[in-house]
C-alpha cells in the first residue's frame, strides 16, 4: 500500500503544482470528420468540459488534488503506529473531502468575475472637466478619469438644463444616455 501512497503523492502533487503555477483551467474540444467515395458522410463533434455543478468530482482539478492528498494522508498515516485499514481509510476521507472542499473553493473564489471595462454605472456621480464648450440644447465633450482610464465623452446639459458649460468648467456626470454624458455644473 505504501508504494500506492507514494505515487499518488508525487502524481498528484506535480499536477497541483502545474495547476498553482499555471492557472489549471481548460477545455478540451474533439472533432472527427469521414467521407468515403460512396457519398457516405460521417461526422462526429464532441465537447469535453467541467460542467456548472456544486463541486465537478470528475474535473481533472479535483482528481489531482484527490491523488495529492489521498497519498500525502496515506504516506503520513503509514509512519504512525495506526493499521493498515485505518490509514487506507483516512487517506481516503481525507483525500475526498480536501479535493471536493478545494475544488469548490477555487471555483468560487478563483473565477470571481473581475472586470476593468467602464459602464454607465461607473460614471454616474463622477467629476469631469468640460473640453469642449456646449450650451443648454447642444452636445460637447467632458474630460474625465474612471476605473483609471482617462476618457474623453460626448456630453449635453441635464434636463435641458438652463446654462452654459465653458472650456475648464467642473461637471458632474448625473446620467449616461448610451455614450452621451448627461451633466450638471458642480456646486
Amino acid at each position: 500500500m505504501d508504494a500506492i501512497y507514494w505515487v499518488s503523492l508525487v502524481i498528484g502533487g506535480i499536477f497541483v503544482l502545474l495547476s498553482l503555477l499555471g492557472g489549471g483551467d481548460g477545455d478540451m474540444e474533439a472533432e472527427l470528420d469521414l467521407d468515403a467515395d460512396a457519398d457516405f458522410d460521417l461526422e462526429a463533434d464532441a465537447d469535453i468540459s467541467s460542467g456548472g455543478g456544486f463541486v465537478d468530482i470528475f474535473s481533472l482539478r479535483t482528481l489531482f488534488l484527490f491523488a495529492f492528498f489521498f497519498g500525502l494522508s496515506g504516506v503520513a498515516f503509514s509512519l504512525t503506529r495506526v493499521g493498515d485499514l485505518a490509514v487506507l481509510l483516512l487517506a481516503l476521507g481525507l483525500g475526498s473531502f480536501v479535493s471536493m472542499a478545494g475544488s469548490y473553493l477555487i471555483k468560487r473564489i478563483g473565477y470571481a468575475h473581475v472586470s476593468s471595462d467602464v459602464t454607465g454605472a461607473d460614471l454616474t456621480g463622477t467629476a469631469a472637466t468640460v473640453v469642449i464648450p456646449f450650451g443648454s440644447s447642444d452636445t460637447g465633450r467632458i474630460s474625465l478619469v474612471a476605473k483609471g482610464q482617462r476618457m474623453q465623452l460626448t456630453a449635453r446639459a441635464f434636463e435641458e438644463e438652463e446654462d452654459t458649460f465653458a472650456v475648464g468648467d467642473e461637471v458632474l456626470v448625473v446620467h449616461m444616455d448610451g455614450r452621451v454624458a448627461q451633466v450638471v455644473k458642480s456646486s
